[in-house]
């Protein structure tokens, strides 16, 4: 079995490898290169592989102090580059997964929560996305862009809310409207009764004809239907219906 340092050695070099194949654009083996590096930092081969755990636990039993500490960071740092792979592939949602990773093994690490940051805003999360930026501090390159965006997307968040509403309300206020028309007196109505002295007619709601009323209008207006002849009964000059009804069947299609 390879020593500590043998593996961490070669998950290192998959590091580096994959560092090389995301500057020339190939993100697919770029990922495949960090996934083998954090197989390899995390203790795992032919005999444990499935059980991580178990395999992480004999790595950190038989490493020294500065080895573990090496591992822990550089185990953020792929985890962090591989989000940004995420994010080159707009995979958002697996972005801030291995981002979180990162955190575990480096809370510090400020590209790993900068990038979760960046994912989550494409997300929409906007409250996720900020407070990743504000914990960083506008000092950080890119984070004071990262928060004029996001305060882009609150305002447009905002407006299509107030739209939305707006339109509901005015709905809202056209059905009061046409309530309270069906309900005001005509003016005809006004006029006469000022002339006249009277105080104006007061507004009575219009009634809805009911089912029984439109029965009977139907029933009066119904004129009633003459009485049928009758028919002079003919023989028919055909004897024997089997014929016939066989001859119907076979023609059918």
């Amino acid at each position: 079995m390879d020593t500590i340092q043998e593996k961490l050695n070669a998950a290192l070099v998959n590091k580096d490898l994959g560092n090389e194949s995301f500057k020339q654009g190939d993100i697919k083996k770029a990922l495949t290169h960090y996934h083998l590096a954090v197989f390899g930092l995390s203790g795992l081969d032919n005999q444990l592989s499935g059980m991580p755990v178990l395999a992480a636990r004999q790595v950190e039993k038989g490493a020294t102090d500065d080895q573990k500490s090496e591992i822990k960071t550089n185990l953020a740092i792929i985890y962090s580059n591989m989000g940004a792979c995420h994010l080159k592939n707009a995979n958002y949602k697996r972005a801030i997964v291995v981002c979180t990773d990162a955190l575990k093994h480096d809370p510090n690490n400020v590209k790993a929560k900068f990038r979760r940051a960046q994912a989550k805003l494409s997300e929409g999360n906007l409250a996720g996305a900020e407070a990743d930026l504000t914990s960083l501090g506008e000092n950080v390159p890119g984070v004071k862009a990262e928060l004029e965006k996001l305060r882009k997307k609150s305002k447009e968040a905002d407006l299509k809310q107030r739209k939305a509403m707006g339109g509901f309300l005015s709905r809202g206020r056209i059905a009061s409207d046409e309530e309270d028309e069906n309900t005001k007196p005509s003016e005809a109505s006004v006029e006469a009764a000022s002339a006249a002295g009277a105080s104006a007619p007061k507004a009575t709601p219009k009634s809805k004809p009911t089912l029984a009323s439109k029965m009977n209008n139907v029933n009066t207006n119904r004129k009633p239907k003459p009485a049928p002849k009758e028919e002079e009964y003919k023989p028919s000059t055909w004897s024997g219906t089997a014929p016939m009804i066989q001859e119907l069947a076979d023609g059918e299609e």
